[in-house]
């Protein structure tokens, strides 16, 4: 009885553990300093020493992760609950929506005052919104397909984008301000589109043999090296969501108009 009592926390340990993660994503990349009579002056930013800005973008794939193994343990584990439904948004809501927004903000958008905040609350805005809706769908409609783009996709397609530059410095910071001020709303508007994100990819249609060669190398080539590895996945699977989406409305109204 007891043992079954702790595999039914499992998940929600898991969900917390995520929500751990896109905390300490966010306190990593701030801190709090005292004035020399003991109050707090203020937020000092420290991204870019000792790695930290690369540690926050790390901790949010870690949550990503662990959020993605949570749900196939509720279900494999047959512990789905309607707390845990609503636990796990919260969680995704400070990890994919507060936590990418502020690593943003802090990095790339502050010079833009104003503009900058109203970019960071919106998508954040999307971020609520794409969950809340998820909530609401049939059950059938949630293991089949994801109607906007998942709020952890949305991380990782900006996340990834800040990994690969300050690994190469590819970019100069004037053009990647100007790219996120305008990618930032984009990737917020994808959220809350009616587009069709496949849950099942390519690799579902292939043979399990192959498809665990094609897993092995995209694991391999994460873990050897992150920024390009999660900047191929996110925009892969992108790329690969948008062009099938696209094709199927095509081919929808070709057999309307036929």
């Amino acid at each position: 009885m007891k043992n079954r009592k702790i595999v039914s926390l499992i998940p929600n340990v898991l969900t917390t553990l995520a929500l751990v993660f896109g905390l300490l994503s966010i306190f990593n990349l701030i801190k709090l300093f005292p004035l020399v009579d003991g109050e707090f002056l203020g937020i000092e930013t420290f991204f870019l020493t000792e790695k930290s800005l690369w540690w926050s973008c790390i901790f949010l794939y870690i949550a990503a992760f662990i959020d993605y193994v949570d749900g196939k343990i509720a279900r494999l584990l047959n512990r789905d609950s309607e707390f845990g439904a609503q636990y796990d948004t919260l969680s995704d809501l400070v990890c994919f929506g507060v936590a990418p927004s502020l690593l943003i903000y802090i990095v790339y958008l502050s010079s833009y005052n104003n503009l900058g905040i109203m970019c960071v609350i919106f998508f954040t805005v999307c971020v609520a919104l794409r969950l809340s809706r998820f909530n609401t769908l049939p059950d059938e409609d949630k293991d089949r397909f994801f109607i906007g783009l998942p709020s952890p996709m949305a991380a990782g397609l900006l996340i990834s984008v800040v990994l690969i530059d300050y690994k190469f410095d590819l970019f100069k910071p004037e053009f990647l301000n100007t790219f996120f001020l305008l990618f930032l709303p984009l990737v917020g508007l994808l959220m809350v589109s009616n587009i069709i994100f496949p849950k099942k990819t390519f690799l579902n249609r292939m043979k399990r043999f192959n498809a665990l060669i094609v897993v092995s190398v995209i694991l391999i080539s994460i873990l050897t090296h992150v920024e390009i590895g999660s900047f191929i996945l996110f925009y892969l699977y992108l790329l690969y969501s948008l062009s099938s989406y696209a094709i199927s409305k095509y081919k929808a109204s070709q057999k309307a108009t036929s």
